[in-house]
């Protein structure tokens, strides 16, 4: 049956068939190899601007109806099953040996788009019909859908291919609803002609066609990605190694833990009203933001109020800075607030929001020093009373006499992640998880000092937070100590510099 399929004159026709640039010429696109910034620029603005029926209507209005037998449409099935049996072996391979989904979160957003860019060129010049053209089949397939979340977005859609290359179903098209309207319009307009008249079966299997090569596209997208990153991988690239550092000297659940870190971050800041905080998705669909039109024209500067109201009932606090002071609340996720891009959810970040210096910034000196949700021990209580009083001191070391030693951090990165922990550990008593962190960290800069050794400092951490501590701290010093000779600490800072730059700004504080 195989050959007699590949002997049919039709499904030679189509086998070979590549038709006239249709819509990268209607679009004005850049020639990829010029620039593929710009490239992929206009075809997403094109891809945006267009409707299913107009993009089918033009792509095939040049398609030989009668290269469209049963048997040619048949043919072009079992080439898209090849292409997506492909699919679906380097995507289970990906998946299950090589922890592709955190490497590829951990890479930055430049790599990220680069891979993802050389994934839409290589389906561009795959064997479909309308060559880069099927890209108008494709809205979902773009650069800014697939690096949402920081590129969760890319393994979601992965997920789904995959699902879809492993079904039974023959053939197995990705649903989208966009470009079945294409279908359901063309339907409708051969309903309108004659109500008894239905769609031409030359008319049902050009769209079948361009089904097809929409599904072909993005299987070669898949693929070509997929090798691009590959590629990587194997030869350590430069965009590469950081990614492989981490993932060769963590534990999993840390790398594990930074990719999740990137997915919960926002791509840019919410708009709150300055009155009652509340966003858009608060109050719904319809509304439309106010901004102070004074602060926008004299200082070029925003201040947002979902309605005339909150704008009035605010005016007592506005109008000090008012067209002199660019000056809000730096409410959370908004432009004004430092950590924006970390979610209301997130712990850490709450903790750093909720302390402020005078002036209305963040100080590093205060981070960890919170009220308590729960019951401290006596000796934690003690603790977080002279690290109140003391906000320089990073923590206090009691020598065997009981006399205090004042634990101060250089290291502003080391400050940040130590005090981070500690601000867990003293707001929540109850998740002692970061105590070993700080021990193993205290051991190693002040077992040596004067009035203090290595069973003092657990013995008093111990007395702070269980007497499991000691075995926590044990047992994190041997996870180091295959690593290298830094502790868990400053190893976090490394990698946590390495994939989003260096704790300069935390000079600042």
């Amino acid at each position: 049956m195989a050959s007699e399929i590949e002997n049919h004159t039709p499904v030679k026709k189509v086998e070979g068939l590549l038709l006239p640039p249709i819509l990268s010429k209607k679009f004005n696109i850049t020639d990829v190899k010029q620039d593929v910034l710009e490239w992929n620029k206009e075809w997403e603005v094109a891809i945006a601007s267009s409707t299913a029926a107009d993009v089918f209507k033009e792509i095939s209005r040049f398609l030989d109806d009668s290269c469209l037998t049963p048997d040619a449409i048949e043919f072009l099935h079992r080439d898209l099953r090849r292409v997506q049996d492909g699919v679906a072996e380097i995507l289970r391979k990906l998946f299950n040996k090589g922890h592709f989904d955190t490497i590829w979160l951990l890479l930055n957003v430049t790599e990220q788009r680069r891979h993802i860019l050389e994934g839409l060129k290589g389906a561009s010049k795959a064997a479909t019909f309308w060559g880069q053209d099927c890209r108008a089949l494709c809205p979902e397939v773009t650069v800014s859908n697939l690096l949402a979340q920081g590129g969760k977005g890319f393994i979601d859609f992965l997920t789904r291919v995959l699902e879809l290359s492993e079904s039974s179903t023959k053939p197995a098209f990705l649903p989208n609803s966009w470009w079945e309207q294409a279908s359901e319009q063309d339907s409708e307009q051969a309903s309108d002609v004659s109500p008894r008249k239905q769609r031409s079966q030359s008319t049902k299997l050009s769209f079948e066609a361009a089904t097809i090569n929409r599904n072909k596209f993005i299987g070669q997208f898949v693929l070509s990605s997929a090798l691009s990153i590959l590629s990587d991988i194997t030869n350590r690239s430069e965009g590469m190694k950081g990614v492989l550092h981490l993932m060769e000297n963590t534990k999993g659940h840390v790398a594990r833990s930074l990719a999740h870190v990137k997915t919960t971050l926002r791509d840019k800041p919410i708009i709150r009203c300055e009155n009652c905080t509340k966003t858009p998705e608060d109050i719904g669909q319809g509304v439309r933001f106010m901004v102070c039109s004074v602060c926008k024209t004299k200082l070029k500067f925003e201040v947002h109020y979902c309605s005339q109201s909150c704008q009035k009932e605010h005016w007592s606090v506005h109008k000090k800075a008012c067209g002199k002071k660019k000056v809000t609340q730096g409410l959370s996720g908004t432009k004004g607030d430092p950590l924006w891009a970390f979610s209301d959810s997130d712990p850490v970040a709450n903790l750093i929001r909720n302390v402020s210096n005078k002036n209305g910034g963040l100080t590093l000196r205060d981070i960890g020093v919170n009220p308590c949700k729960g019951k401290r021990s006596p000796a934690a209580e003690r603790q977080a009373e002279m690290l109140e009083a003391d906000k320089d001191v990073d923590y206090f070391l009691f020598t065997a006499s009981g006399e205090p030693v004042r634990f101060v951090i250089d290291d502003l990165a080391a400050k940040l992640i130590f005090r981070t922990n500690r601000g867990v550990i003293m707001t929540q008593p109850t998740d002692t998880t970061g105590v070993n962190a700080l021990g193993e960290y205290m051991l190693k800069m002040m077992s040596k000092y004067p009035g203090l050794s290595r069973d003092i400092i657990v013995k008093q951490l111990c007395t702070e937070y269980g007497d499991d501590v000691a075995v926590k701290i044990v047992e994190l010093e041997r996870q180091s100590q295959i690593r290298g000779t830094d502790t868990f600490i400053e190893n976090w800072v490394k990698d946590w510099s390495k994939m989003f730059g260096n704790f300069s700004w935390l000079a600042l504080l």
